[in-house]
């Protein structure tokens, strides 16, 4: 093909396209075309079915709707509500713990919409190892991804509640191998997520006992935070961001079988096929079961419960992760969820 010179104007145009792409692809919120602004959320993790409602409210134009154009950005990183309170990243779904021991530390972050209305973690074990409570898991192995996280959170608050020391058991780390270590009984038990290791363990046939963290300790879970300073100057934004996720929670709610077809439909899901697509249809309708109660029955999804922000606040400090205790009237705010779905 005959080389052709780009006149003046062509490559001014050039210029600013590509200034433009660069513009979108930061993690601040701004323009991405005259009708639509652009903002990132921080997932903290890989595509995952249980990020239904974030794919179902982009997939069916809510976000556009609302004038949004919303990246997903599954970068890990260590410090992402550092990021996010420095204004670095718009908004990223965390673990509640995590916030509250992020605001203690002075990471100017706000809580803004609650994804889960209970703590989502649980110690589960063989049916054969006859551990039926925590006060079961005395001299027990316990396995767990790392010291850190929610996982780590909910096994020392589950040991608190029930008079045990973190001395009274084994804890071992073992990464994200819970299934694998539960079932070829490398440890007596494990701690993982709910609505996944549990139920991928039950179907691969083995018999659980399961012990739900939030039946002994009414911790906060995993929702959205947005910085201080994106909540103070683009209120309005934050909140087109969450009614616009909640409208997608409900639809996932409403029709859970549609919602995973939306998801499969994700870079990193599309894979899903066989036993491995019916396995995580599982894990979808299990995690569905944490995001409604009594609660958003009354006040509408993404609320979040005071009494279980205060209960949070007092357990975590008397577990020796907070330095002192934080208002948690200054961690969390309903007001971006008033008006939601009750259901």
């Amino acid at each position: 093909m005959a080389r052709r010179l780009i006149s003046v104007l062509a490559l001014a145009v050039l210029i600013a396209l590509v200034a433009a792409h660069a513009a979108s692809a930061t993690s601040a919120p701004r323009a991405a075309s005259p009708s639509l602004r652009t903002v990132t959320i921080g997932m903290g993790f890989t595509p995952n079915v249980q990020f239904a409602p974030f794919y179902v409210a982009d997939q069916r134009g809510y976000y556009r709707q609302v004038g949004l154009k919303v990246d997903f950005n599954y970068a890990s990183s260590p410090n992402l509500l550092e990021l996010v309170g420095a204004g670095r990243m718009g908004l990223a779904i965390a673990d509640g713990t995590d916030a509250i021991a992020a605001v203690a530390q002075g990471v100017p972050i706000v809580y803004v919409m609650a994804e889960y209305q209970r703590f989502p973690v649980a110690i589960f074990s063989l049916v054969g190892s006859h551990i039926r409570s925590v006060a079961g898991l005395r001299g027990k192995t316990i396995g767990v991804p790392g010291r850190y996280g929610a996982t780590y959170v909910g096994l020392l608050a589950a040991l608190h509640a029930a008079g045990l020391r973190p001395v009274d058991v084994k804890i071992q780390t073992i990464g994200y191998t819970q299934v694998e270590s539960v079932a070829t009984r490398k440890v007596d038990a494990a701690v993982g997520y709910s609505p996944n290791e549990p139920v991928l363990l039950a179907r691969r046939g083995f018999k659980v006992n399961t012990i739900e963290v939030s039946a002994v300790a009414n911790l906060v879970a995993p929702g959205v935070v947005a910085g201080r300073s994106l909540v103070a100057h683009d209120h309005a934004l934050v909140r087109a961001f969450v009614q616009a996720t909640l409208h997608g929670m409900a639809d996932t709610i409403a029709n859970p079988r549609m919602a995973f077809t939306m998801a499969r439909r994700v870079h990193g899901l599309t894979t899903l096929h066989g036993r491995d697509a019916a396995d995580q249809y599982a894990v979808l309708l299990r995690a569905i079961t944490f995001w409604h109660s009594p609660a958003t029955r009354a006040h509408g999804l993404g609320y979040a419960d005071p009494r279980q922000w205060r209960d949070s606040v007092r357990i975590l400090h008397a577990i020796g992760l907070l330095p002192h205790m934080p208002e948690p009237a200054m961690i969390y705010t309903n007001t971006f969820v008033a008006g939601s779905a009750k259901c």
